[in-house]
């Protein structure tokens, strides 16, 4: 590791280390003596990180992390090259086309080639700046930065600009690709006319870009809430009503987020109730982001809520609403026996859905009751109870839900949660056990962040393609298979919500149905009245719809349905139990579908599966050694060796430790063409229709999860979980 004699105060006094010479070439060995080290500690303490900051009109940081997240390295990688000095700038975050970045030093000009108007700089103290530059450097050993920049040419914007031209500016100077400066064009069109005069009046753009480009066009301070720290210095409906959130604060200043410069009615309120005063130092920040981070300082999460448009989901208020305050669960004890059950219960539902859980399941175990979280695809016990309290448990949740008390029948029903601003459905499953006992299983469905777009789903750019062609034709069959669990419906929904505009009427017919989304038509089964996916489907033929989407092929009668359907000018999609795309097709045929009727229809076939997401906060770099480059090379995903590194999982305090956040979806996409239609019409065996799919650039779910792998998105042991292996051909 190089030094430089600034940072001498990092050790002790005659310690001898190597400095870097101020030529760059080479070291030399130096002890530090008593005076240089006296005065470096001097220099370091003789100004807060607080005053430093505010003299220098930057924003002080509150990092809780030691290193640098995935993300944060990427656009690094995008916008910077090979720093000058041995102590840059770090990057800690971005703001949608800026970067964040932070030092000790506000006066150090080594920002890896990036000019100033594309960062937000921030102040950190200089032990966490050393934690984060080792981090930094370690993952820089493993793929080394460019030594030229795409902004070594970069033209400042002129002064005077009016906000439509600072688009254009950052379409002609940031590094884009053809179609996103196709898109930021269209942006333009969209806006012209508009009065800008803050950042949500820029329309159509992604988060953050608003404040982004009013930065460019005012040069004034921002930053995104989602670096913000936890805080405990204001109550959270004060917040909530003025739309701000501390990001650091002292003794002399207060640094706010808000979506406005303007922050008097906030300070009136707070002085009013005799706080004393204190200099508010307003930071321009995106509102939606705001509320974010309110909620997540609070366990939830926020989705804007703008007025309902096509595409959106729709809340149905037919059903049993059960409201849960944040801010009071927050303080309840579960196991303080003067908590009511009722409380308990909210409790546990308010942890599910705050640790990301899709299920809980409630149930008897020994001689104890526990509730279990399924988070990215395990389980995890976040509460345990005596045996004599899961009977009163139970009925609550049954009372919620319109249940019966009856024990021993299967039942299934449903009710809502309102938690803050969040909405979630809960579908409830009851089931007899032994001994007259009971077990309830719930799953969550996230009424504001279940429809996903397109851009959403970790689409490559070979499969978006053939998700864009197939979703524009006027007929045909589209298969997306998958254990249940595995993420279909969200695909279904991202496909059909991809074309859901005025003039294309969508119809469906589901089991339940799980998100209501404006603009679509949606049935659901219901047996009492003699709907189930065979004679629905038939009876929304007449309903005169463009594109289909049948719940579930679970029979012949439904699969022969579907493919008449769509030779007779519809599309249809539906899902299919089958352990790979290809599969689904000699799936059908042992259904019973004739093998010619299906090469005509089938337009598209998807097998897909999750696996758990790498922390960006924490996953750490690792070099591909021969074991693994020999594997890569095998399945066909890569063709020379590769310096890039791979990720594995560390755990932080973002993740709960576990090394993991969310899940990503691996899928095989085959698009059948005219020759994969031939064979399935002439009974051609797995074998050919693997090599043939191949040749079209079609990977296994194995290959795909390995791609996953080299992206930096999962690990191997993840990937070794699939229950395909090997290459199409």
């Amino acid at each position: 590791m190089m030094y430089d004699l600034e940072d001498c105060e990092r050790f002790s006094k005659n310690e001898t280390v190597d400095f870097i010479k101020s030529d760059g070439t080479d070291y030399k060995e130096y002890s530090i003596g008593e005076d240089e080290f006296d005065e470096a500690n001097s220099r370091n303490t003789e100004e807060s990180i607080d005053e430093i900051a505010y003299k220098n009109g930057l924003i002080p940081m509150d990092l809780k992390r030691d290193s640098c997240t995935a993300d944060n390295e990427n656009i690094l990688r995008k916008l910077g090259r090979v720093p000058s000095g041995d102590f840059p700038w770090i990057p800690v975050g971005s703001l949608g086309p800026l970067i964040i970045i932070a030092h000790h030093d506000p006066l150090n000009e080594d920002s890896w080639g990036i000019p100033d108007i594309l960062c937000v700089k921030t102040v950190i103290n200089r032990d966490k700046y050393h934690c984060l530059l080792e981090d930094l450097l370690s993952r820089l050993d493993h793929k080394p930065l460019s030594a030229i920049s795409p902004l070594d040419d970069f033209n400042l914007p002129a002064a005077g600009q009016n906000p439509i031209s600072i688009i254009e500016w950052f379409i002609d100077n940031y590094p884009l690709s053809l179609d996103d400066k196709q898109k930021w064009n269209n942006l333009i069109r969209e806006n012209e006319g508009n009065e800008i005069l803050g950042p949500k009046d820029y329309k159509g753009l992604p988060r953050h870009y608003g404040v982004a480009f009013f930065k460019l066009f005012k040069n004034i301070q921002c930053f995104n809430p989602e670096e913000a720290p936890p805080q405990s210095l204001f109550p959270e409906q004060l917040l909530e009503k003025h739309v701000v959130y501390p990001i650091h604060n002292s003794d002399s200043f207060l640094y706010l987020l808000s979506q406005s410069p303007n922050i008097y009615k906030f300070e009136d309120e707070w002085l009013s109730e005799g706080h004393d005063p204190i200099e508010i130092i307003p930071i321009l920040a995106d509102a939606d982001s705001i509320r974010s981070a309110i909620a997540k300082n609070r366990g939830m999460t926020f989705k804007s809520s703008g007025p309902l448009e096509v595409g959106e989901l729709y809340y149905s208020e037919d059903q049993n609403l059960l409201e849960i305050d944040p801010v009071e669960i927050v303080n309840i004890n579960p196991l303080n026996p003067n908590v009511s059950p009722e409380e308990v219960i909210k409790w546990i539902l308010f942890k599910a859905i705050s640790e990301r859980g899709s299920d809980l399941h409630i149930e008897k175990y020994f001689n104890t009751s526990r509730f279990r979280a399924r988070v990215d695809g395990s389980l995890k016990t976040i509460h345990s109870c005596s045996e004599e309290q899961l009977p009163r448990f139970i009925a609550l949740l049954k009372n919620y839900s319109n249940m019966s008390h009856q024990h021993q029948n299967l039942q299934d029903a449903r009710f809502g949660m309102k938690i803050g601003r969040k909405r979630i459905d809960v579908r409830v499953s009851a089931m007899p056990c032994r001994k007259e006992n009971q077990k309830l299983t719930m799953r969550f469905l996230d009424k504001q962040d279940g429809i996903k777009e397109l851009s959403e789903l970790n689409l490559s750019d070979r499969q978006s393609g053939v998700v864009s062609s197939t979703m524009n034709r006027d007929q045909g069959l589209v298969l997306v298979t998958g254990p249940t669990g595995s993420g279909k419906t969200t695909s279904l929904y991202a496909f059909i919500n991809s074309i859901n505009s005025d003039d294309i009427n969508i119809h469906t017919i589901e089991d339940p149905i799980e998100y209501e989304i404006e603009g679509i038509n949606q049935t659901q089964t219901d047996e009492f009245h003699g709907i189930d996916f065979a004679t629905g489907l038939r009876g929304l033929l007449r309903a005169d719809p463009d594109v289909i989407l049948v719940g579930e092929s679970r029979d012949e009668e439904t699969a022969t349905a579907a493919i008449n359907s769509a030779l007779t000018g519809h599309l249809v999609l539906t899902t299919l139990h089958a352990n790979d795309s290809l599969r689904a097709i000699s799936r059908l045929i042992s259904m019973g579908v004739e093998p010619y009727l299906l090469g005509d229809a089938l337009a598209m076939s998807q097998a897909q599966r999750l696996v758990k997401k790498l922390c960006g906060y924490c996953k750490r770099a690792i070099s591909v050694n021969d074991r693994v480059q020999e594997l890569f090379y095998r399945n066909g995903v890569i063709k020379e060796p590769t310096n890039n590194p791979i990720f594995m999982a560390e755990g932080c305090e973002e993740c709960n430790g576990t090394g993991f956040l969310g899940r990503v979806a691996i899928m095989e996409m085959c698009s059948v063409d005219q020759t994969i239609a031939e064979m399935v019409s002439s009974g051609a065996s797995m074998a050919e229709m693997r090599k043939e799919a191949a040749k079209q650039g079609v990977l296994s779910l194995y290959q795909e999860g390995l791609n996953q792998v080299i992206l930096g998105n999962t690990t191997l042991e993840e990937i070794a979980k699939l229950s395909h292996f090997g290459s199409m051909s």
